[in-house]
This record gives structure tokens, C-alpha cells and sequence, in this order.
């Protein structure tokens, strides 16, 4: 299948970065350009992954989106808002699942529900059934400790879940984890986004998840990170890493990527 019959044009926009600039001081004072002139949009409702080499800016474009950071120029908005105005509606999950281990995985999956000053009686009931829809059913006694690599992600999704947060910003969440896990936790993941109506900026540097999660692939360069390439991808769902459409598909995005990426040698 030819790959221009995979990028059809979505629409509706969650995220927008135009012409983005960002540097930091390095330790002798110097000024370092992580980002120059990032432009791209991210759909509403769609997975929208990152992928690029090591120092391309792929964490700090999330952390200008969450606005946690500031960009220097250009702009950052998600559904055309200041990512400061919509701090509750934005979730984020880093490759640490950031969980407090102090806390059983109940308490932590409840904590935004706390905040929200939601009554007990309620949040018990929205934890049970978070529990029991992310294959937590049982583990909620457990501490953070006390679980597997790929247990201690789903309590984290479900904590985002318990925040009701609308725009996931996702920093290499999968990385260290089986590669079984990891394809379970893609799975769920894509399966929420539909559920739930989520908007996902996902970072990877691996060139087969993007191409199973993504609806959308945004191509960093070498830093300063730029975008290289941007294109859509309208592979069936589910996608099956096995099938001979599959394999095609990513043979020809491989290519196509680091062919960009080599450009950096």
C-alpha cells in the first residue's frame, strides 16, 4: 500500500505549537537552543506521538505544551488556550510512574478526586471501577513498591483517569517495561482514547510504537530539535504488528524516518 494512501487530513485541533523557539544556559552561561521554529498541530480525539534522536527537545516541547516551561518565541496551545489556564484539564505521565509510595494504589488513584473535594463514599466507588477497568481489581491495598513495572503504569493511568483529564501528555511511558507489557499498556492506551475522548501527545523514541499508537507523527531532528517530517497515519485499528499491510507500513515510515534522522550523521 502505497504510504501517501495513509495520510488522510484530520481535523479539529487539541495542540498547537507554532514557531517555537527555547534555550537554556548550559553551566558556563552559554545559551543552548533546544527548540528552533517547531511547528505542528496534534488532532483532537487522536494520538499524536513525537519521535526523534536523543537532544532533539522532545520532553521540552511537553513541557512547554503542559506549561510547565515557557517558551522563548512562538506559541503553545491546547484547544487554542494558554496550557496555564487548563491545568486541571491536563494530565501527565513521564517513564516514572511518580505514584507516592507512602500511598496504597487506591489512595493515589483517589488523590485528584480528593482535591476535587469529591465525598469518600463517591471516590471509593469511581476508584473501584477505575480499578476494575485498568485490571487493578484487587490490587488497591497494594503499595506502589509492591507491584510490577507495568501495575504501577496502569495505577498511574488511573490516577489521570480519577483527574479527568481531557489532554495526555505522555513522556516515554512504555520505555521500561517488557515488551509484552508494553504492547498490553499501547492496547489499553488506545482503547481509552477512544472511550474517553482523549487528546494524547505521546514522546517515543521507539519507530514501531508511534506507528501502532499514532494517529498522527511529528519527526524531531537532532537538536536544535526541528520538525523534520509531520504526516498522518490511517492504518486500520487494530493494527497487527503481523499482517503483511503492517509490515509494509513500517518498512516504508521506518524509511522514511530515518532516512530524515540521517541527515543529522
Amino acid at each position: 500500500m502505497p504510504l501517501e494512501d495513509l495520510i488522510p487530513q484530520l481535523t479539529d485541533t487539541a495542540y498547537s505549537l507554532k514557531d517555537v523557539e527555547k534555550a537554556f544556559l548550559s553551566r558556563g552561561g552559554t545559551a543552548v537552543k533546544a527548540l528552533d521554529g517547531v511547528t505542528f498541530e496534534g488532532p483532537e480525539g487522536m494520538i499524536t506521538c513525537i519521535v526523534g534522536p536523543t537532544g532533539s527537545g522532545k520532553t521540552t516541547v511537553l513541557r512547554i505544551v503542559s506549561g510547565l516551561e515557557r517558551a522563548d518565541r512562538g506559541t503553545a496551545t491546547i484547544n487554542g488556550k494558554d496550557p496555564a489556564t487548563l491545568v486541571r484539564k491536563i494530565g501527565y505521565l513521564t517513564q516514572r510512574h511518580t505514584l507516592f509510595p507512602w500511598m496504597r494504589v487506591c489512595e493515589n488513584i483517589a488523590l485528584p478526586l480528593e482535591v476535587k473535594g469529591v465525598p469518600p463514599e463517591d471516590a471509593r466507588s469511581q476508584v473501584a471501577g477505575i480499578c476494575a477497568r485498568l485490571g487493578l481489581a484487587g490490587s488497591g491495598d497494594l503499595y506502589p513498591h509492591e507491584l510490577s513495572g507495568g501495575m504501577q503504569q496502569r495505577a498511574a493511568l488511573g490516577r489521570l483517569l480519577a483527574s479527568e483529564s481531557w489532554y495526555w501528555l505522555m513522556d516515554e511511558p512504555f520505555t521500561a517495561l517488557d515488551e509484552r507489557t508494553r504492547h498490553q499498556l499501547q492496547h489499553l492506551l488506545i482503547d481509552l482514547v477512544r472511550e474517553r475522548k482523549l487528546s494524547v501527545l505521546f514522546v517515543t523514541h521507539s519507530i514501531d510504537e508511534a506507528v501502532y499508537l499514532a494517529d498522527r507523527v511529528v519527526v524531531l531532528s537532532a537538536g536544535p530539535g526541528r520538525v523534520a517530517e509531520s504526516f498522518d497515519n490511517l492504518l486500520a485499528r487494530p493494527r497487527n504488528r503481523l499482517s503483511q499491510e503492517y509490515g509494509q507500513v513500517m518498512e516504508r515510515i521506518r524509511t522514511r524516518i530515518e532516512s530524515v534522522l540521517g541527515e543529522e550523521e
